[in-house]
């Protein structure tokens, strides 16, 4: 017993020589645990460690938008003729039921918002292009294949910046009796271009268009990994041409498809983009508009961003961007939007085939760019079919990488992207 308590004198002594004068009253040995070199912290034999198990991305832990109860962070406009916000609840879900119309007189702003945190200050800078929006939606009744929705962010400054609907943004590509998600990506918010600071978000907003029902179950922020936008590679022709006549016999190579059953693919010389687009149509040649007016109708429309370095995610035209259009009709011609004016620069051919129409275009880019085109250049890019009925009337426009968002004639933010050879 003697031998064992002068065993242990000695080991403390030990233990006051390597930490110092300075150390940590040692008061019982089975409850010192060494940190590093420099701290001696107390901790019981059977203490659990504390762990921060906050859910985070990046760090950032306010991902609850609005967890499916009632509070005063949730507002939504206030005259129930424009728009009614029910929480429901059954066997299985609490969930918000949306009944709006704005189509109605004095409804000019019809949408809610979420305040989330309290209304506290929320920075999310760090997070923009590593996660997204969020939630399950579903339909009262017929299948829905896009909502008349924009969604945006306010800042406690008043900038807000938005982004409207797409079917891209559904996970399943319809929306039916069943939850099915809904991703946005953060990346798509113009923050800079209208001057918002996403490091000092108020609120996120929704903004309801035409007249609809639908219920919406919670709302959070997720990481997002996905593809932004549609992409597509050019195939480089250097220093050859295509004979622009409507045939197909220069197109041997892969097709994009988009819509139900188009497709395009795309060849560039140093100075011209060629475009070639298969036309899934029952009956052609439906249009006998003229002038600018030739989308209301069969035809082919094209916009694309000759600035390289322009802002993907800006919502207005520059003067870098362009706009023009094919009438498929009996009288094709090609239109330039953007000059309003018939496009005598450009060429084109179309041709009937068993599926509808098989049609060629050639826009001289180097005119447009005032340089001459370099290898992998990226730039916007959008491709749209226009189909139009026995009343010269269209019926339905199938755009590339907008997947039934309307606008990209003015939006450049829903185009897709083109890699020039």
């Amino acid at each position: 017993m003697i031998l064992r308590l002068f065993l242990l004198f000695l080991f403390s002594i030990s233990i006051c020589f390597v930490f110092g004068q300075d150390s940590t009253r040692i008061q019982n040995f089975e409850e010192v645990k060494i940190v590093d070199s420099r701290i001696v912290k107390r901790q019981g034999l059977y203490d659990s460690y504390e762990v921060d198990n906050t859910k985070n991305i990046n760090g950032f832990s306010q991902l609850t938008i609005f967890d499916n109860t009632m509070s005063d962070e949730v507002w939504f406009s206030e005259d129930v003729k424009c728009v009614s916000v029910d929480l429901k609840e059954d066997e299985k879900d609490t969930y918000l039921q949306l009944n709006w119309n704005k189509d109605q007189d004095g409804c000019d702003w019809v949408g809610l918002g979420f305040g989330w945190d309290f209304w506290s200050s929320k920075d999310i800078s760090g997070i923009v292009d590593v996660a997204a929006i969020e939630f399950e939606v579903r339909s009262t009744g017929k299948d829905i294949t896009n909502l008349p929705w924009a969604m945006g962010f306010e800042d406690y400054a008043n900038g807000q910046a938005w982004v409207g609907f797409s079917r891209k943004y559904f996970v399943n590509n319809i929306i039916t009796k069943e939850w099915s998600k809904v991703q946005i990506p953060l990346s798509l918010f113009p923050f800079e271009e209208f001057d918002t600071d996403p490091s000092n978000i108020k609120q996120m907003l929704v903004q309801l268009f035409a007249e609809g029902v639908a219920e919406i179950n919670r709302i959070e922020l997720v990481p997002f990994t996905g593809k932004l936008r549609e992409s597509v590679i050019s195939e480089s022709l250097r220093d050859k041409s295509i004979s622009v006549d409507g045939n197909s016999v220069d197109w041997n190579t892969n097709f994009t498809f988009f819509g139900d059953g188009h497709s395009f693919a795309t060849k560039n010389t140093s100075d011209s983009l060629y475009i070639a687009v298969k036309v899934e149509d029952q009956h052609p040649f439906f249009n006998n508009k003229t002038n600018a007016d030739l989308w209301n109708g069969d035809a082919i429309e094209i916009a694309i961003a000759t600035n390289p370095k322009a802002n993907p995610k800006r919502g207005l035209f520059l003067l870098s961007d362009y706009h023009f259009g094919l009438n498929c009709g009996l009288k094709p011609y090609l239109w330039n939007f953007s000059d309003d004016k018939l496009y005598s620069e450009g060429n084109f051919g179309i041709m009937k085939t068993d599926y509808g129409y098989f049609a060629e275009i050639a826009i001289p880019l180097k005119n447009l760019m005032h340089a001459e085109l370099k290898a992998d250049t990226p730039l916007g890019f959008e491709i749209a079919v226009d189909e139009g009925n026995e009343k010269m009337i269209r019926e339905i426009q199938t755009t590339w990488n907008g997947h039934g968002a309307s606008g990209f004639h003015s939006n450049p933010s829903l185009w897709g992207t083109i890699i020039l050879k």
